[in-house]
């Protein structure tokens, strides 16, 4: 049967460093009060199950024993809370692959495993941390479709444009930012942090749903973990662009409904894009004239 609606969670989550155990039962802890209040989808932050270990001070061959603990006991957790909740969960971590790491969310439905998605646009120091992945799925899971992405991700438009080229009504961003360290009060107080990352959010994301027709979901980590202290920021905005759910600081949830009827009515707007887009034409620019190279 298909339902015009469905209620998708996004949690704030403060992950422990280094301790997939304890997390996945925080995640556990967290799927289940998103079960109570209706929600048939949850999204988790970046690195949620492993802890952001890029921002710490553990040795590399500490780092590699939990991302290969996390990669033992993840999947069959969550599939278990997924099928017996009828949820679909996207959950960050950090995975070993080859002879290095990924930066990857897991895609879990009542079905089971539906994909892992590894960060694509690696900033900065992660260059050196992590292994770019090479594939962004479009997934549908209890008869909705959407993409993921994480953090750094959503500065790409193309992504979005995409994954809604493909069907998606939602696109999932789990975050792990942290940055703006300096706006953090005496005691940990992260409300100026937070209100920064939002800013900074809210400059591009509400772009990224009209330009596509799309609601845009995000969960960022909450509080001190490692070297780091994250804002907890949970924001959602629906396709027309405007902000339907918003959370901070510290850990929590928001709780937003996704309308199909909103997706269609945005989709068939000028304000959407998605059809007329002419990427054949993009690709091949035609280059006149000739300028000297810029300087570095």
């Amino acid at each position: 049967m298909t339902h015009d609606t469905v209620k998708v969670a996004a949690v704030a989550m403060h992950s422990k460093m280094a301790d997939p155990q304890a997390n996945l039962a925080r995640i556990e802890e967290w799927t289940r009060r998103a079960h109570a209040k209706g929600a048939a989808f949850a999204l988790f932050t970046e690195e949620c199950v492993t802890g952001s270990m890029n921002k710490s001070d553990l040795t590399d061959a500490q780092v590699r024993r939990v991302a290969e603990e996390a990669q033992e006991i993840s999947l069959p957790m969550l599939e278990r809370l997924a099928s017996e909740l009828c949820m679909t969960l996207i959950v960050g971590t950090i995975e070993p692959a080859d002879q290095g790491l990924r930066n990857s969310a897991y895609i879990v439905g009542p079905e089971g495993h539906l994909a892992t998605f590894s960060k694509l646009h690696l900033p900065g120091k992660e260059n050196e941390w992590f292994l770019a992945g090479a594939s962004l799925p479009v997934v549908t899971s209890q008869d909705w479709t959407f993409s993921v992405g994480i953090c750094f991700d959503a500065r790409f438009p193309e992504m979005f444009r995409t994954a809604a080229s493909h069907g998606a009504e939602f696109f999932l961003l789990a975050v792990g930012a942290s940055g703006m360290e300096h706006l953090v009060g005496p005691g940990g107080d992260q409300t100026e942090q937070a209100r920064g990352h939002k800013e900074l959010s809210m400059k591009y994301l509400p772009s990224r749903a009209v330009d596509n027709g799309m609601y845009v979901i995000k969960a960022n980590q909450s509080g001190k973990s490692g070297k780091a202290w994250f804002p907890g920021l949970a924001l959602a905005i629906d396709p027309d662009g405007e902000l339907i759910g918003e959370h901070m600081p510290d850990e929590g949830m928001i709780m937003v409904e996704v309308s199909r009827e909103a997706v269609r009515r945005a989709r068939s707007s000028l304000s959407c894009t998605v059809d007329a887009a002419r990427p054949e034409v993009y690709g091949d620019p035609l280059l006149i004239g000739s300028r000297s190279p810029v300087s570095p």
